[in-house]
């Protein structure tokens, strides 16, 4: 951001508003940015500042991705591709950045740039519960719910900026665990993700079930079987 001289800083912070507040000026509508004493106006149509105004946090987020990313340009002297996801409610999060002169590097960012989109619908879904709910639901301790999933005892999953959730439908209809989480966490090696992924894939050695389904069915020890012989390469 250019350095303003002293007597137009002057002049400019009295008329400063925040960028909730910033509004139309004689020549168009404006945003003003504020970071201590300094202070700058961004251009923008009428039709894109009422979106602008009503996310503030939003708009914060994206230049502080752009100024941030534009420092790492400067330093290591590289262009580099910056992508934020944004969601119908107009919320928008940084999924990749990748430097923009190696297509391989490029190609690389964006398949994560796709898994973590996915990653973040999975852990939106109304089968996702916060830890205090799950504790609720399963008539335990918020605390007692994070040391069961250190344990493997319960499946919960991380995203980049959404915490553990914890999906319903590990708790059966009577209101139990799920039979036999704890030692498919211990085939798969512990990975959460890897177990959700094998929960929710179909499996020709169980009869083309989920692993869920067959989990549900009390089919412990085929799913066990079949989870071993994917970690160890080998298919039925």
């Amino acid at each position: 951001m250019a350095q303003l001289r002293e007597q137009d800083l002057a002049a400019t912070a009295k008329r400063t508003r925040t960028p909730k507040q910033a509004g139309r000026t004689g020549d168009g509508q404006r945003v003003t940015v504020k970071a201590g004493d300094q202070v700058t106006e961004v251009a923008v149509s009428k039709s894109r500042y009422a979106r602008v105004a009503a996310k503030p946090g939003v708009v914060g987020k994206v230049i502080a991705g752009y100024a941030d990313t534009a420092a790492k340009a400067r330093r290591t002297g590289k262009s580099y591709v910056f992508t934020f996801r944004v969601t119908p409610d107009g919320t928008a999060e940084p999924i990749a950045e990748t430097p923009a002169d190696d297509p391989l590097d490029a190609a690389l960012a964006a398949a994560k740039a796709r898994g973590q989109a996915k990653v973040t619908d999975v852990l939106k879904g109304k089968e996702m519960l916060t830890g205090r709910d799950f504790g609720s639901l399963i008539g335990a301790s918020h605390e007692t719910v994070n040391v069961k999933r250190k344990k493997g005892e319960v499946l919960g999953l991380e995203g980049a900026t959404r915490g553990v959730k914890y999906p319903r439908w590990q708790v059966t209809d009577a209101g139990l665990p799920l039979p036999g989480l704890a030692e498919l966490f211990a085939a798969l090696g512990r990975q959460p993700w890897t177990v959700y992924r094998f929960l929710h894939t179909a499996h020709a050695e169980l009869g083309g079930r989920t692993g869920l389904d067959a989990l549900k069915a009390g089919q412990v020890d085929a799913v066990l079987g079949a989870a071993r012989n994917q970690a160890t390469g080998v298919f039925g």
